[in-house]
């Protein structure tokens, strides 16, 4: 995997993560303040080893980590679209 493909995978299950605490607030309650989130997709077992090593290189001296197991991912929540352009 290039460091792109890592970059762009991860930007959308971060964006998607967020997306998700916005309609579940309730989960923020079980993270930490300061705490590391590591997302590890379950359907994509390199992007979760690539994840795990990212925690080990980049963690501060006894911060929390928070591991975030996310089963799948749908392709687009967008149902609809149309593009106008004036």
């Amino acid at each position: 995997m290039t460091r792109e493909e890592l970059f762009k995978k991860n930007q959308q299950l971060s964006t998607e993560f967020e997306l998700y605490l916005l309609e579940h607030p309730e989960i923020e309650d079980n993270i930490p303040d300061n705490a590391m989130i590591v997302l590890l997709p379950e359907y994509d077992k390199e992007l979760a080893q690539k994840n795990m090593e990212l925690v080990e290189a980049n963690k501060e001296p006894g911060q929390t980590i928070v591991y975030i197991k996310v089963e799948k991912l749908r392709a687009s929540r967008i149902e609809g679209l149309t593009v106008q352009v004036a």
